[in-house]
């Protein structure tokens, strides 16, 4: 049941990304739903790996993540989910404090 709820949460606000970015969803290509999941876990996966690694420490405060999650992009640039991460982040700068949090345990 916690997948249901995770995927829900996830496409919810993958919904939401579309609109705030003006992408037509019968026009996606390079972002569908499939795409933007796994490039959220991908982000969150090199997250990870960084606290593992004592590079980033594990910080609730979103804006901290959010800066460490665009080094990460920016280094990466060359991964083939840069493009939906771009996109993502877009869509992050409109969120609250609460709705990124639930995004982000969602992943």
């Amino acid at each position: 049941m916690e997948n249901k709820v995770s995927d829900n949460v996830i496409e919810k606000n993958y919904r939401e990304c579309l609109k705030f970015n003006e992408i037509n969803e019968n026009k996606v290509d390079k972002f569908d739903l499939a795409t933007a999941k796994a490039a959220l876990e991908n982000l969150y996966e090199l997250y990870k790996k960084g606290i593992l690694t004592g590079r980033f420490t594990q910080d609730k405060d979103y804006v901290v993540r959010c800066d460490a999650l665009v080094t990460l992009a920016e280094e990466n640039k060359d991964c083939l989910f840069y493009e939906a991460w771009r996109i993502w982040f877009r869509y992050f700068v409109s969120m609250g404090y609460a709705g990124w949090n639930e995004l982000w345990e969602a992943v």
